[in-house]
Protein backbone atom coordinates (compact mmCIF):
# COMPACT_ATOMS: atom_id res chain seq x y z
CA UNK A 1 0.00 0.00 0.00
CA UNK A 2 1.29 3.38 -0.87
CA UNK A 3 2.85 5.73 1.76
CA UNK A 4 1.62 8.51 0.36
CA UNK A 5 -2.30 8.09 -0.16
CA UNK A 6 -4.98 5.75 1.15
CA UNK A 7 -5.64 2.55 -1.19
CA UNK A 8 -9.06 3.42 -3.59
CA UNK A 9 -11.16 0.30 -2.37
CA UNK A 10 -14.37 -0.33 -4.68
CA UNK A 11 -16.93 -1.78 -2.99
CA UNK A 12 -19.14 -3.52 -4.73
CA UNK A 13 -22.75 -4.79 -3.37
CA UNK A 14 -26.48 -5.58 -4.14
CA UNK A 15 -26.72 -7.38 -7.58
CA UNK A 16 -29.49 -9.27 -9.47
CA UNK A 17 -29.34 -12.10 -7.37
CA UNK A 18 -32.52 -13.28 -4.70
CA UNK A 19 -29.66 -12.45 -1.87
CA UNK A 20 -29.53 -8.73 -2.86
CA UNK A 21 -30.76 -7.59 1.04
CA UNK A 22 -28.34 -9.87 2.21
CA UNK A 23 -25.39 -8.30 0.10
CA UNK A 24 -27.24 -4.76 1.05
CA UNK A 25 -26.85 -5.86 4.78
CA UNK A 26 -23.44 -7.30 4.79
CA UNK A 27 -22.08 -4.23 2.58
CA UNK A 28 -23.55 -2.15 5.47
CA UNK A 29 -21.25 -3.65 8.35
CA UNK A 30 -18.42 -4.13 5.91
CA UNK A 31 -18.11 -0.51 5.34
CA UNK A 32 -18.55 0.33 9.10
CA UNK A 33 -15.76 -1.76 9.94
CA UNK A 34 -13.29 -0.01 7.22
CA UNK A 35 -10.46 2.12 8.25
CA UNK A 36 -11.27 5.25 6.49
CA UNK A 37 -7.53 6.46 7.19
CA UNK A 38 -6.26 3.63 5.49
CA UNK A 39 -8.87 3.32 2.03
CA UNK A 40 -10.67 5.38 -0.18
CA UNK A 41 -13.83 3.65 -0.84
CA UNK A 42 -15.49 4.03 -3.58
CA UNK A 43 -18.93 2.65 -3.63
CA UNK A 44 -20.47 0.41 -6.67
CA UNK A 45 -23.91 -0.58 -5.74
CA UNK A 46 -25.79 -3.07 -8.43
CA UNK A 47 -29.32 -2.87 -9.29
CA UNK A 48 -31.99 -6.17 -8.91
CA UNK A 49 -32.16 -5.91 -12.84
CA UNK A 50 -28.28 -5.70 -13.11
CA UNK A 51 -27.65 -2.66 -13.67
CA UNK A 52 -24.35 -0.88 -12.22
CA UNK A 53 -24.70 2.79 -10.55
CA UNK A 54 -22.49 5.73 -9.88
CA UNK A 55 -21.65 6.88 -6.23
CA UNK A 56 -24.80 9.13 -5.17
CA UNK A 57 -27.30 6.56 -6.50
CA UNK A 58 -25.35 3.74 -5.17
CA UNK A 59 -25.28 5.55 -1.95
CA UNK A 60 -29.00 5.51 -1.86
CA UNK A 61 -29.49 2.01 -2.95
CA UNK A 62 -27.28 1.32 0.01
CA UNK A 63 -29.05 3.39 2.36
CA UNK A 64 -33.04 1.78 1.11
CA UNK A 65 -33.79 4.82 -0.32
CA UNK A 66 -35.44 5.06 -4.06
CA UNK A 67 -32.99 5.00 -7.11
CA UNK A 68 -33.35 7.46 -9.40
CA UNK A 69 -31.74 5.22 -12.47
CA UNK A 70 -31.45 2.26 -13.80
CA UNK A 71 -27.74 2.32 -13.92
CA UNK A 72 -25.74 1.24 -16.63
CA UNK A 73 -23.18 -1.51 -18.25
CA UNK A 74 -20.26 -3.08 -15.51
CA UNK A 75 -17.18 -0.56 -14.61
CA UNK A 76 -15.05 0.42 -12.15
CA UNK A 77 -14.21 4.32 -10.98
CA UNK A 78 -11.25 5.45 -12.63
CA UNK A 79 -7.94 4.84 -10.50
CA UNK A 80 -9.40 1.33 -8.47
CA UNK A 81 -6.66 -0.55 -6.82
CA UNK A 82 -8.73 -3.43 -5.58
CA UNK A 83 -12.34 -4.70 -5.67
CA UNK A 84 -13.77 -5.92 -2.36
CA UNK A 85 -17.18 -7.87 -3.76
CA UNK A 86 -19.59 -7.62 -1.26
CA UNK A 87 -22.01 -9.90 -3.20
CA UNK A 88 -24.28 -12.94 -2.53
CA UNK A 89 -25.40 -15.94 -5.21
CA UNK A 90 -25.51 -15.93 -9.19
CA UNK A 91 -24.29 -12.62 -10.70
CA UNK A 92 -21.85 -11.75 -7.97
CA UNK A 93 -20.38 -15.25 -6.17
CA UNK A 94 -20.26 -17.56 -9.22
CA UNK A 95 -17.48 -16.34 -10.72
CA UNK A 96 -18.00 -13.85 -13.67
CA UNK A 97 -17.37 -10.83 -11.75
CA UNK A 98 -13.85 -12.70 -10.36
CA UNK A 99 -13.68 -13.13 -14.23
CA UNK A 100 -14.14 -10.12 -15.72
CA UNK A 101 -11.65 -8.64 -12.74
CA UNK A 102 -8.99 -10.80 -13.73
CA UNK A 103 -9.81 -9.67 -17.62
CA UNK A 104 -8.67 -6.29 -16.09
CA UNK A 105 -5.97 -7.07 -14.54
CA UNK A 106 -7.45 -5.27 -11.55
CA UNK A 107 -6.38 -7.24 -7.50
CA UNK A 108 -9.99 -8.47 -5.64
CA UNK A 109 -11.50 -10.43 -3.11
CA UNK A 110 -11.69 -13.73 -2.68
CA UNK A 111 -11.29 -16.72 -4.50
CA UNK A 112 -10.45 -16.78 -8.34
CA UNK A 113 -13.30 -16.99 -10.64
CA UNK A 114 -13.06 -21.05 -11.29
CA UNK A 115 -13.00 -21.14 -7.47
CA UNK A 116 -15.52 -19.27 -6.97
CA UNK A 117 -17.77 -20.92 -10.08
CA UNK A 118 -17.25 -24.37 -8.39
CA UNK A 119 -17.90 -23.36 -5.01
CA UNK A 120 -21.52 -21.79 -5.82
CA UNK A 121 -22.35 -24.83 -7.31
CA UNK A 122 -23.45 -27.72 -5.31
CA UNK A 123 -23.65 -30.30 -7.42
CA UNK A 124 -19.58 -29.44 -8.69
CA UNK A 125 -18.65 -28.95 -5.30
CA UNK A 126 -20.57 -32.39 -3.77
CA UNK A 127 -18.85 -34.19 -7.22
CA UNK A 128 -15.15 -32.90 -6.02
CA UNK A 129 -15.65 -33.27 -2.22
CA UNK A 130 -16.82 -36.75 -2.77
CA UNK A 131 -13.69 -37.78 -5.62
CA UNK A 132 -10.95 -36.23 -2.38
CA UNK A 133 -13.24 -39.02 0.20
CA UNK A 134 -14.55 -35.66 2.09
CA UNK A 135 -17.96 -36.65 3.60
CA UNK A 136 -21.16 -35.23 1.91
CA UNK A 137 -24.58 -36.00 2.18
CA UNK A 138 -25.92 -38.21 -0.82
CA UNK A 139 -28.07 -36.20 -3.06
CA UNK A 140 -30.58 -36.84 -6.22
CA UNK A 141 -30.47 -33.88 -9.10
CA UNK A 142 -33.45 -32.90 -10.65
CA UNK A 143 -33.41 -30.49 -14.28
CA UNK A 144 -35.81 -28.06 -14.97
CA UNK A 145 -36.83 -29.70 -18.16
CA UNK A 146 -36.67 -33.33 -17.21
CA UNK A 147 -39.43 -32.28 -14.07
CA UNK A 148 -41.34 -30.22 -16.64
CA UNK A 149 -41.60 -33.44 -18.98
CA UNK A 150 -42.10 -35.80 -16.85
CA UNK A 151 -43.32 -34.53 -13.19
CA UNK A 152 -44.86 -37.65 -11.61
CA UNK A 153 -41.63 -40.23 -13.03
CA UNK A 154 -39.32 -37.48 -11.47
CA UNK A 155 -41.08 -37.19 -7.85
CA UNK A 156 -41.43 -41.26 -8.29
CA UNK A 157 -37.44 -41.64 -8.62
CA UNK A 158 -36.65 -38.95 -6.05
CA UNK A 159 -38.64 -40.01 -3.39
CA UNK A 160 -37.36 -43.77 -3.84
CA UNK A 161 -33.95 -42.72 -3.97
CA UNK A 162 -34.11 -40.19 -1.03
CA UNK A 163 -36.79 -41.02 1.06
CA UNK A 164 -38.39 -38.47 3.68
CA UNK A 165 -37.77 -36.05 5.21
CA UNK A 166 -35.56 -34.77 2.86
CA UNK A 167 -34.79 -31.42 1.89
CA UNK A 168 -34.74 -29.36 -1.63
CA UNK A 169 -32.26 -27.00 -2.63
CA UNK A 170 -31.96 -25.10 -5.40
CA UNK A 171 -27.99 -25.77 -6.91
CA UNK A 172 -26.71 -22.35 -6.87
CA UNK A 173 -28.39 -20.26 -4.40
CA UNK A 174 -27.75 -19.17 -0.56
CA UNK A 175 -29.09 -17.70 2.75
CA UNK A 176 -31.98 -20.74 2.29
CA UNK A 177 -34.27 -19.09 -0.26
CA UNK A 178 -35.75 -21.75 -2.37
CA UNK A 179 -34.80 -24.13 0.22
CA UNK A 180 -37.84 -26.69 1.25
CA UNK A 181 -38.11 -29.61 4.11
CA UNK A 182 -40.41 -32.07 2.64
CA UNK A 183 -42.31 -34.95 4.46
CA UNK A 184 -44.29 -36.96 1.43
CA UNK A 185 -44.35 -36.70 -2.46
CA UNK A 186 -46.91 -34.34 -2.56
CA UNK A 187 -44.51 -31.69 -0.63
CA UNK A 188 -41.97 -32.78 -2.68
CA UNK A 189 -43.37 -31.75 -5.75
CA UNK A 190 -44.30 -28.43 -4.80
CA UNK A 191 -41.01 -28.24 -3.36
CA UNK A 192 -39.39 -29.16 -6.98
CA UNK A 193 -41.32 -26.70 -8.39
CA UNK A 194 -39.97 -24.26 -5.79
CA UNK A 195 -36.47 -24.66 -6.46
CA UNK A 196 -36.75 -24.79 -9.96
CA UNK A 197 -38.34 -21.70 -10.02
CA UNK A 198 -34.92 -20.27 -8.75
CA UNK A 199 -32.26 -22.52 -11.11
CA UNK A 200 -32.56 -24.85 -13.87
CA UNK A 201 -30.91 -27.76 -11.14
CA UNK A 202 -32.62 -28.70 -8.18
CA UNK A 203 -30.76 -30.98 -5.69
CA UNK A 204 -32.40 -33.35 -3.21
CA UNK A 205 -30.83 -34.39 -0.23
CA UNK A 206 -31.88 -36.76 2.97
CA UNK A 207 -32.07 -35.11 6.10
CA UNK A 208 -28.96 -35.80 8.58
CA UNK A 209 -30.65 -35.59 12.08
CA UNK A 210 -27.68 -33.62 14.27
CA UNK A 211 -25.83 -31.11 14.69
CA UNK A 212 -25.47 -27.82 12.49
CA UNK A 213 -21.63 -26.33 12.83
CA UNK A 214 -20.11 -23.78 10.72
CA UNK A 215 -16.40 -23.10 10.49
CA UNK A 216 -14.27 -20.15 9.43
CA UNK A 217 -11.38 -19.87 7.09
CA UNK A 218 -9.23 -16.79 6.43
CA UNK A 219 -6.62 -17.35 4.04
CA UNK A 220 -2.77 -16.81 5.34
CA UNK A 221 0.52 -18.52 5.50
CA UNK A 222 -0.45 -20.40 7.09
CA UNK A 223 -4.66 -20.06 6.85
CA UNK A 224 -6.28 -19.47 9.83
CA UNK A 225 -9.50 -22.07 10.84
CA UNK A 226 -11.85 -20.74 13.27
CA UNK A 227 -13.40 -22.74 16.11
CA UNK A 228 -16.71 -24.34 15.48
CA UNK A 229 -19.65 -22.61 15.51
CA UNK A 230 -23.58 -24.19 16.23
CA UNK A 231 -26.73 -23.08 15.08
CA UNK A 232 -29.40 -24.14 17.77
CA UNK A 233 -32.94 -23.77 16.76
CA UNK A 234 -36.28 -25.89 16.76
CA UNK A 235 -36.39 -26.83 13.01
CA UNK A 236 -34.39 -25.75 10.43
CA UNK A 237 -32.24 -22.68 9.25
CA UNK A 238 -34.31 -21.58 6.76
CA UNK A 239 -34.25 -17.95 5.29
CA UNK A 240 -36.46 -16.11 8.27
CA UNK A 241 -34.33 -17.72 11.19
CA UNK A 242 -31.09 -16.37 9.82
CA UNK A 243 -32.28 -12.65 8.80
CA UNK A 244 -35.81 -12.17 10.67
CA UNK A 245 -36.72 -13.70 13.69
CA UNK A 246 -34.91 -14.68 16.44
CA UNK A 247 -35.57 -18.51 16.44
CA UNK A 248 -31.97 -19.55 16.17
CA UNK A 249 -29.31 -18.96 18.23
CA UNK A 250 -25.74 -18.83 17.26
CA UNK A 251 -23.38 -20.67 19.57
CA UNK A 252 -19.64 -19.12 19.40
CA UNK A 253 -18.13 -21.42 20.35
CA UNK A 254 -19.66 -24.44 20.19
CA UNK A 255 -20.49 -25.59 23.37
CA UNK A 256 -20.33 -29.38 24.81
CA UNK A 257 -18.19 -30.14 21.60
CA UNK A 258 -16.16 -33.67 21.99
CA UNK A 259 -12.51 -32.86 21.32
CA UNK A 260 -11.84 -35.19 18.48
CA UNK A 261 -14.93 -34.09 16.55
CA UNK A 262 -13.61 -30.35 17.00
CA UNK A 263 -10.17 -30.85 15.81
CA UNK A 264 -11.87 -33.02 12.62
CA UNK A 265 -14.41 -30.30 11.82
CA UNK A 266 -11.81 -27.62 11.85
CA UNK A 267 -9.35 -30.20 9.58
CA UNK A 268 -12.04 -30.95 7.26
CA UNK A 269 -12.54 -27.16 6.79
CA UNK A 270 -9.19 -26.27 6.09
CA UNK A 271 -9.11 -29.28 3.77
CA UNK A 272 -11.83 -28.38 1.69
CA UNK A 273 -10.45 -25.07 1.51
CA UNK A 274 -7.52 -26.12 -0.18
CA UNK A 275 -9.13 -29.09 -2.41
CA UNK A 276 -11.14 -25.95 -4.05
CA UNK A 277 -8.64 -24.02 -4.07
CA UNK A 278 -9.80 -21.14 -2.77
CA UNK A 279 -8.51 -17.99 -1.66
CA UNK A 280 -9.35 -15.09 0.78
CA UNK A 281 -12.06 -16.45 2.79
CA UNK A 282 -14.95 -19.07 2.96
CA UNK A 283 -17.49 -20.62 5.47
CA UNK A 284 -17.68 -24.32 5.72
CA UNK A 285 -21.10 -25.46 7.29
CA UNK A 286 -20.97 -29.12 8.48
CA UNK A 287 -23.84 -31.44 9.54
CA UNK A 288 -22.57 -34.02 12.25
CA UNK A 289 -24.92 -37.19 13.36
CA UNK A 290 -26.50 -37.32 16.81
CA UNK A 291 -26.21 -41.43 16.16
CA UNK A 292 -22.42 -41.89 14.83
CA UNK A 293 -20.59 -38.74 15.64
CA UNK A 294 -20.23 -38.86 11.14
CA UNK A 295 -19.45 -35.71 9.94
CA UNK A 296 -20.56 -34.10 6.30
CA UNK A 297 -20.14 -31.21 4.98
CA UNK A 298 -23.16 -29.52 4.19
CA UNK A 299 -21.87 -26.32 2.11
CA UNK A 300 -19.23 -24.18 0.93
CA UNK A 301 -19.56 -20.28 1.32
CA UNK A 302 -16.94 -18.40 -0.89
CA UNK A 303 -18.47 -14.85 -0.06
CA UNK A 304 -19.93 -15.59 3.19
CA UNK A 305 -22.64 -13.18 4.97
CA UNK A 306 -20.82 -10.25 6.98
CA UNK A 307 -23.81 -8.87 8.37
CA UNK A 308 -24.28 -8.17 12.33
CA UNK A 309 -25.34 -11.46 13.13
CA UNK A 310 -23.22 -13.33 11.02
CA UNK A 311 -21.12 -15.94 11.78
CA UNK A 312 -18.23 -15.39 9.31
CA UNK A 313 -17.35 -12.63 11.41
CA UNK A 314 -18.55 -13.80 14.69
CA UNK A 315 -15.94 -16.86 14.37
CA UNK A 316 -12.91 -15.27 13.20
CA UNK A 317 -13.05 -12.02 15.87
CA UNK A 318 -13.16 -15.57 18.25
CA UNK A 319 -10.19 -16.17 17.34
CA UNK A 320 -8.32 -12.63 18.31
CA UNK A 321 -8.78 -10.68 14.24
CA UNK A 322 -11.53 -8.34 14.40
CA UNK A 323 -13.72 -6.98 11.84
CA UNK A 324 -11.81 -4.49 10.83
CA UNK A 325 -8.56 -6.33 10.50
CA UNK A 326 -10.27 -9.04 8.64
CA UNK A 327 -10.70 -7.11 6.17
CA UNK A 328 -7.42 -5.48 6.11
CA UNK A 329 -5.89 -8.64 5.51
CA UNK A 330 -8.22 -9.97 2.77
CA UNK A 331 -7.12 -6.60 1.17
CA UNK A 332 -3.30 -7.32 1.24
CA UNK A 333 -4.07 -10.56 0.25
CA UNK A 334 -5.34 -9.66 -2.63
CA UNK A 335 -3.53 -6.80 -3.90
CA UNK A 336 -0.54 -9.35 -2.93
CA UNK A 337 -1.43 -12.01 -4.86
CA UNK A 338 -1.60 -8.95 -7.95
CA UNK A 339 1.96 -8.33 -6.55
CA UNK A 340 3.36 -11.93 -7.02
CA UNK A 341 1.69 -12.70 -10.57
CA UNK A 342 3.63 -9.46 -11.85
CA UNK A 343 6.88 -11.15 -10.93
CA UNK A 344 6.23 -14.06 -12.07
CA UNK A 345 5.26 -13.70 -15.33
CA UNK A 346 7.79 -14.87 -17.76
CA UNK A 347 8.98 -12.57 -19.77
Amino acid sequence: MSAQRPMRLAVLFGGPSEEHDVSLRSARAVLKNLDPSRYLIELVGITREGGWLRPASSRRLLDGEEVPEPGGPPFLPEGVDCVLPVLHGPGGEDGRIQGWCEMLGVPFVGSDSTSSQVALDKVWTKTILRYHQIQVPSWSEVRRAAFAAEPSATVRRVAQERGFPCFVKPNRLGSSIGISRVENPDQLTHALEEALRHDTIALVEPEVPGREFEVAVLDGDPPFVSEPGEVVMDGWYDYEAKYVSDRAEIVVPAQDLHAATHNRLREIALRVFEVLRMRGMARIDFLVMKSSGRVYVNEVNNIPGFTDISMYPQLIALGGVAFSEMLDRLVEQATGRKAESVLTTPV
